[in-house]
């Protein structure tokens, strides 16, 4: 027995309540419980209207609004897309440290020649400090206008605010002459592997980025 577009608007109203509107994740969630509620409807002979409420009574815990430190506990969403969410940040963050604790270490393999020329290098970072944090304001600013939302949209607006901020941060210590009065090896090198974090966050915005908009194109073809 399938249900009919009615009884899966119900549920998809239902799951909009709940916080549940990221739609990569909602639309997965509702298959579940709609096959759930198929098979109630089958095995116990009863109606959609008394099969539904005993299938949510079941999925409630799942959507009890929860925060963490990860993201802020400011930001509360049904505790099952949070647990998709982080799961997603610590792979990246794991990710993220290892590549630039690789990258960091690769200067230091030519940790004479970065000290010959961290002014040049730094004036090279500048500017592309400055292109990505453009280029992630306009990201920010058109997922903000999207009218529907994604865990990767999600993500993306988390990861821009900490990442302006570090970037704010890195773009007085390059241009302020700060390094020259804390010339020491390790403290250069403190700061490039801040510069291998932000440039690797840059490249998971673009992944997050383009990831939002083809679930935003995928829903709407579906939905076709």
């Amino acid at each position: 027995m399938k249900l009919d577009k009615n009884q899966i608007d119900t549920i998809d109203t239902v799951l909009e309540k709940l916080g549940v509107v990221y739609i990569d994740y909602k639309y997965e969630i509702l298959d579940h419980i709609a096959t759930e509620v198929e098979e109630k409807m089958i095995l116990n002979d009863i109606t959609f209207e008394e099969a539904f409420p005993a299938v949510l009574k079941k999925w409630q815990p799942k959507f009890k609004k929860s925060s963490s430190a990860l993201f802020g506990y400011f930001w509360e969403m049904p505790e099952i897309l949070l647990n998709k969410c982080i799961k997603m940040y610590r792979k990246k963050l794991l990710f993220i440290i290892t590549g630039a604790m690789v990258l960091t270490s690769g200067f230091l393999l030519f940790s004479s020649f970065l000290g010959n020329h961290l002014a040049g290098f730094f004036s090279i970072a500048t500017i592309l400090y400055s292109v990505a944090l453009l280029l992630s304001a306009i990201g920010y600013i058109r997922i903000r206008l999207s009218k529907r939302k994604t865990s990767y949209g999600f993500l993306f607006k988390q990861q821009f605010i900490g990442c302006s901020l570090v970037a704010s941060q890195q773009l007085y210590y390059m241009n302020s002459g700060f390094e020259s009065k804390h010339s020491s090896s390790l403290f250069s090198y403190l700061i490039i592997f801040t510069l291998c974090i932000y440039f690797l966050f840059s490249v998971y915005n673009l992944i997050y980025y383009r990831a939002h908009f083809y679930e935003l194109k995928r829903m709407r073809f579906l939905e076709a």
